[in-house]
């Protein structure tokens, strides 16, 4: 299957389905990055709620970038 054939697909996909896809393939992105992964690990172990964002917060800051 070609890239322009992979990108018709996708298009096809409802908001839910391409949501699920990006997370897959930032996973398969990053799977062998192990400073990220450390980063990420490290995140989710921060226990200061003063680093924790709001889930309207964090959709804000989804909507800026």
């Amino acid at each position: 299957m070609s890239f322009e054939q992979l990108k018709h697909e996708v298009a096809l996909l409802n908001g839910e389905e391409q949501a699920k896809l990006i997370s897959y393939t930032l996973q398969l992105r990053y799977a062998q990055d192990a400073s990220y992964r450390r980063e990420v690990t490290d995140r989710l172990n921060d226990a200061d709620k003063s680093h924790w964002l709001t889930p309207d917060a964090f959709e804000r800051r989804l909507d800026n970038n």
